[in-house]
């Protein structure tokens, strides 16, 4: 009598743990899945609904209202336009592939925003430099777990293994590797990349060094600003002001046609010099054009960078244009679209960059943070953008 009841009550056990392992494991799939779908990469959300140009590895540009999705960019143009074939094009998206292949920069640049984008643009840079409690808070929070990441993987295999020797014919058990590799993936999106390094330096002026994309094997471009924030794939480079210089007026040929440039070759190995262009249509204080078919293509040349602020047409309102051009990144317009009108470009030094970790590095700061204890390295004290 006491042998069956005790066999029933192990049975109805049993069958407990099999209900109870299997709703965790499947709530646990249902959160992994949604937050990996929704999860977007926190440098990248900097930018999202905001005029940007995007710079690819061999130097093209895109500009429009960026999009960002867990998945890939997408790129709204400012207007639609209908390319050379007779397809009207509204938008430009990036794969996760194309993404890491040739994103090479995001630049946003305050003059180009519209009026209710800067404000928000200015929140935003005052909220990053000037968190409040919560947010610290969350830092820290945040930053403890990336700090123990490995040592909260290595529990939740050791408590699984227990679970085995204790149940083995549980679906916990028997699934085992599924519910690690849950719990794994639980921790990678809760938490980011902790580098006390880096982290010493959020709010503190730093050089962002970015490939160039002329001659990438040799030569880096240097943009100067606030690191604003880090994760393993981005890094993030704000600027408070925005400042102008001189503008420049690039006259365009009157012509709709000319020569098809070749295809460009390889990037150069290290230490040898950038491939050479052939001379251009027209250069104007740095600033070369070529005709490549039906195209034009605008290069910057120079050591700055510029914006090309506006084109205009005799007799025509002026067009907005709002896009960055860093040293060696290149423009095309059909040339149909822009024969015989005018370019302005402005000089500018300072933006927002984003820029992934594969192509850019932080190698020097503006100035020298000593913390000699984790306490300290897990502090954000020194967060501030007063300085100018």
């Amino acid at each position: 009598m006491l042998s069956s009841q005790f066999l029933a009550a192990t049975a109805s056990t049993s069958n407990n743990l099999f209900f109870y392992s299997l709703i965790f494991i499947f709530v646990a799939g249902i959160i992994t899945t949604v937050i990996t779908k929704w999860a977007k990469d926190k440098c990248l959300k900097f930018f999202n609904h905001f005029h940007v140009t995007l710079e690819r590895t061999r130097g093209q540009v895109h500009w429009g209202n960026l999009r960002v999705f867990s998945s890939g960019l997408e790129m709204v143009f400012d207007q639609a336009y209908i390319d050379l074939r007779g397809h009207r094009k509204t938008s430009y998206l990036l794969y996760q592939t194309d993404i890491d292949a040739q994103l090479l920069t995001i630049f946003r640049y305050h003059h180009e925003l519209t009026h209710e984008d800067q404000k928000r643009r200015e929140q935003q840079v005052h909220r990053t430099f000037n968190p409040g409690a919560i947010r610290r808070m969350l830092r820290k929070i945040r930053n403890f777990v990336n700090t123990l990441r490995d040592a909260f993987g290595a529990a939740l295999g050791a408590a699984v293994g227990q679970m085995q020797k204790m149940n083995p014919t549980s679906t916990l058990s028997t699934d085992s590797g599924q519910v690690t590799q849950i719990g794994q993936s639980l921790l990678d999106k809760f938490g980011n990349a902790y580098e006390p390094l880096l982290e010493q330096y959020i709010g503190q002026p730093v050089i962002l060094e970015i490939l160039d994309p002329a001659n990438p094997n040799n030569v880096v471009n240097e943009f100067t600003g606030y690191l604003a924030d880090y994760t393993q794939n981005y890094l993030a480079v704000f600027n408070a002001n925005h400042g102008a210089g001189e503008n420049i007026e690039l006259p365009i040929p009157d012509m709709e046609q000319g020569e098809t440039m070749p295809t460009p070759p390889p990037a150069p190995a290290a230490g040898a010099p950038p491939n050479p262009f052939p001379p251009p249509l027209h250069q104007e204080k740095g600033i070369a054009i070529y005709i490549d078919g039906a195209r034009f293509k605008i290069q910057n040349q120079r050591k700055d960078s510029v914006v090309a602020r506006h084109v205009t047409r005799l007799n025509e309102k002026p067009l907005a244009l709002g896009i960055t051009l860093p040293p060696n990144a290149i423009v095309e317009f059909p040339a149909r679209d822009v024969r015989g009108s005018i370019i302005t470009f402005e000089q500018a030094e300072c933006f927002d960059i984003v820029a992934p970790r594969k192509f850019a590095i932080v190698h020097h700061a503006g100035v020298l943070i000593r913390r000699p204890t984790l306490a300290e390295d897990l502090s954000l004290g020194n967060l501030n953008i007063s300085r100018k």
